[in-house]
């Protein structure tokens, strides 16, 4: 029999998760979210409490010092966190998923270094993050090519376009960041965008082609670990976001970076065993955005008088609401049957995909809604909904935008079983 309930542990841990998030994250998040600095937004003391709390020792086996916890209670923490900040919860699901990554495809001298690193750093300052993106340089040109509104580059003319041919997915070559091995060590050149936790992570994981002539695709793609202290790391351009603005975005640039043997790990592992992890966790920030708005929006049309009577009333804002709590039970319900099902190690599931998916758009939609709920005050910034507005908007482009999902990955297992 089916057992929608959470026990007693997961109830726990979720209370300690919500407590945190009340108590500590919420009543600073927007103070923070609105410094303009990037570089500035970033507070410590806010992730060495969540540390105390083992917010990144989640997944760690206990043999690691670790809580030796389980998805679902992963994703129950990550909601709870981006209810108060989406920010900081999604440093949380990258760090998790990439500890996850480790218990599940690394070797044991790999583990025992880096996992007990992570648990038992005196700083309580351990965060994983994972340098895989790149700029997707297409000959001299580069996204940064268009600068603000000029384009650098020239306009493409009619012949461009009736000459245009797509390169096939296996033979497209638009990772740069190469890794060749010199005796037992392999020298890393390159650069990753993107990167969450941008310079205040202790660990990167480094995707790199170890063929030059390899595609994008070919299994040449290794991943190699590389601490923050290593020579030859160094940080670029932070980006300065719309939203999500309590965790760092930056590149990672590699240049003659030496790592040993020891350190090289088959990334495709993961995903054999537990599939797309990074995609669960990813739902759960979805979910704890669509959850704020909601919360925001009933309670505000509880309290604001127009026409007549208090909006709550209105039936077109009543439908609104009931929707926006509609999506967020159904996104949570996804979400955590991918979770379970990636906590049996089931192996790449289109469930994991679709959750990533449906809950990114369900949290954009009801921010879209919240917005409409709060009228002209949603759009002030000393109201919630403009940050959450702001929050919302990232879930559907990044880790696989949701075009990509839907065609590349969800549509051919869809074929593939016939049935839904």
């Amino acid at each position: 029999m089916v057992d929608f309930s959470l026990d007693d542990a997961q109830l726990a841990v979720q209370k300690t998760a919500r407590d945190f998030a009340e108590k500590e994250l919420k009543p600073v998040a927007a103070e923070l979210d609105r410094i303009q600095d990037p570089k500035e937004s970033w507070d410590w003391e806010l992730y060495e409490k969540a540390n105390r709390l083992g917010f990144n020792k989640i997944l760690i086996p206990e043999e690691y010092g670790g809580l030796g916890l389980t998805m679902l209670d992963a994703c129950i923490v990550v909601e709870e966190l981006a209810v108060a900040d989406a920010g900081f919860a999604t440093t949380y699901f990258v760090h998790n998923a990439v500890t996850r990554h480790v218990v599940d495809g690394c070797t044991e001298e790999q583990k025992k270094e880096f996992l007990t690193a992570c648990c038992n750093d005196p700083e309580e300052r351990y965060l994983m993050a994972i340098g895989d993106t790149e700029h997707g340089v297409a000959g001299d040109k580069s996204p940064r090519t268009y600068a603000a509104g000029k384009q650098l580059s020239g306009a493409l003319d009619f012949n461009d376009f009736t000459n245009a041919e797509t390169v096939p997915v296996n033979n497209q070559k638009e990772m740069t960041t190469f890794a060749r091995q010199d005796g037992d060590h392999w020298v890393i050149n390159g650069m990753k965008r993107f990167t969450t936790m941008g310079s205040r992570a202790k660990l990167y994981t480094i995707t790199a082609k170890t063929d030059p002539e390899a595609s994008d695709m070919d299994a040449a793609v290794a991943t190699f670990f590389v601490p923050v202290n290593t020579p030859g790391l160094t940080f670029g351009h932070i980006e300065d976001k719309l939203g999500h603005r309590l965790t760092e975005n930056a590149e990672v640039i590699l240049e003659d970076v030496r790592v040993p043997d020891k350190w090289k790990h088959d990334w495709r592992m993961n995903l054999a065993i537990r599939g797309m992890s990074l995609n669960v966790l990813t739902a759960a920030v979805a979910v704890g955005i669509a959850r704020r708005c909601y919360e925001e929006a009933i309670a505000y049309a509880q309290t604001r008088y127009k026409g007549g009577a208090l909006i709550a009333h209105h039936q077109a804002v009543q439908k609104m609401l009931v929707d926006m709590a509609i999506r967020t039970k159904t996104s949570r319900l996804l979400t955590w049957f991918a979770a379970w099902q990636d906590d049996q190690a089931a192996g790449f599931d289109v469930l994991q995909n679709m959750a990533k998916v449906y809950t990114s758009d369900a949290c954009i939609q009801n921010s879209l809604e919240g917005m409409q709920v709060f009228g002209g005050y949603g759009y002030m910034k000393d109201f919630p909904m403009e940050k959450l507005y702001r929050d919302a908007r990232l879930m559907s482009i990044y880790d696989g935008s949701n075009e990509i999902l839907r065609h590349n990955v969800i549509m051919p297992m869809l074929t593939a079983t016939g049935t839904a």
